[in-house]
């Protein structure tokens, strides 16, 4: 049975969960279901190809344009309201795109919309993370990221069939109706953790948001090696996955000519292996440690970006090519991110809102300038091109984790 940190039912946080899963797999699924619709997008508002990418872009903007924000904010007034709001502007915002009427208009909106994100990780999981102990928390996190991954693993395939039958906008209508479940549920499930009474002694006191409480809080974070360094690399970590989310559909459309139900099929060994990955962490959570996760994990992802590069330049330009190491690659990210981002929040004593903010800003503010200079290598189509990214993202991946493993035994004193 899992242990609770703070005073509230087993029932009652499981259900949390739930519900902060949903809202996750909306707003996941509200960029990999317009996907394979893209190319529609952009030719009925006769706008540019690199617009495809560019929409990913702006969402990823969006998630991190709050972060620094949301994390005071929720460490004075509690996360709950926080994230309520979230997802009241994240059914607003869906509704908005479904309404725009320019490639503009519509980035705009994709931006707005993007910051339902940011309430992801800095407000719900930081939630849960104060809620469970560390190998329950993981564990629940590991189960969440399965159920979420089914948002790229389905999403290109189900946005092809409805693109094929409906307008593209039909998809926001139908993603706005499951938001306002989601925003019902968080709203009669959802705990407020900072302020109780907690069974740890990293429990979470309700924060000042005073200029200069806050202040010190970041330039604290901002000064520990272990949480910068751990907080780019798991932003690298990912910049692959965000790559291939955002470029998949020129590659396998635009450039392989696959119709858009080939373009979804190929889209499942990908994220399947990634929920493969998070069965392996679920399992060795009974009886691994968090590091030795993070060593398999990124162990994996390193070696297999290279191949992305090595298959690609020995045989041949074709997509087939980067496959196999895109699918090996999926594996060891199902695997790392849920103990990364363990080991990240709890390298520092600073309120974990305000940790989980920066945290998430700078993981994301890599990945959104990562797809843009994605965007400008695979101008050419040149799928050895897309290969010799995802390695060099990669190798500064490792770069830097090593840097966050060799820091982290300076910084776990009270900051």
């Amino acid at each position: 049975m899992a242990e609770l940190l703070i005073n509230i039912s087993r029932k009652q946080a499981l259900i949390y969960a739930v519900f902060l899963v949903l809202y996750e797999f909306l707003t996941y699924i509200a960029n990999d279901m317009i996907m394979p619709g893209m190319i529609k997008v952009v030719s009925s508002f006769h706008g540019p190809e690199s617009a495809i990418a560019t929409s990913l872009t702006a969402y990823v903007l969006g998630g991190a344009s709050l972060q620094l924000f949301l994390g005071p904010i929720s460490d004075k007034h509690g996360r709950r309201p926080v994230m309520l709001f979230g997802a009241f502007f994240f059914f607003v915002c869906t509704v908005l795109i479904a309404c725009s009427n320019s490639i503009d208009s519509f980035l705009m909106a994709r931006f707005f919309q993007g910051m339902g994100l940011c309430f992801i990780g800095v407000i719900g999981y930081a939630t849960l993370q104060e809620i469970f102990a560390e190998m329950d928390a993981i564990r629940l996190i590991a189960v969440m990221a399965n159920v979420s991954i089914l948002a790229p693993l389905i999403g290109p395939l189900l946005g092809a069939i409805f693109i094929y039958y409906y307008s593209w906008r039909m998809i926001f209508v139908g993603i706005g109706a499951l938001a306002l479940v989601a925003l019902w549920g968080l709203w009669r499930f959802m705990p407020e953790s900072v302020g109780k009474n907690q069974k740890s002694e990293m429990a979470t006191p309700k924060g000042t948001l005073s200029f200069q409480s806050v202040l010190k809080n970041y330039k604290a974070l901002l000064l520990n090696r272990p949480f910068i360094y751990g907080s780019i690399a798991l932003g690298f970590s990912y910049l692959p996955c965000m790559a291939w989310i955002a470029l998949s559909p020129v590659i396998l459309v635009k450039q392989a000519h696959l119709s858009i139900f080939e373009y979804g099929l190929w889209q499942l060994p990908v994220f399947g292996a990634y929920i493969l990955g998070n069965f392996v962490l679920h399992r060795m959570t009974h009886r691994g440690t968090v590091k030795k996760m993070i060593v398999l994990g990124s162990s994996i992802i390193g070696s297999s970006l290279l191949f992305v590069f090595i298959l690609p330049f020995f045989i041949g330009n074709d997509f087939v090519w980067l496959m196999p190491g895109l699918v090996a690659y999926f594996f060891g990210a199902g695997i790392l991110g849920a103990p990364l981002g363990r080991l990240i929040l709890f390298s520092t004593h600073v309120t974990k809102g305000t940790a989980s903010a920066l945290m998430s800003m700078l993981s994301m503010c890599i990945q959104a300038g990562g797809i843009e200079v994605a965007n400008r290598m695979y101008a050419t189509h040149n799928n050895l091109l897309f290969g010799l990214y995802a390695a060099i993202a990669g190798v500064f991946s490792i770069v830097f984790l090593v840097a966050c493993f060799i820091n982290h035994k300076k910084d776990t004193k009270p900051e």
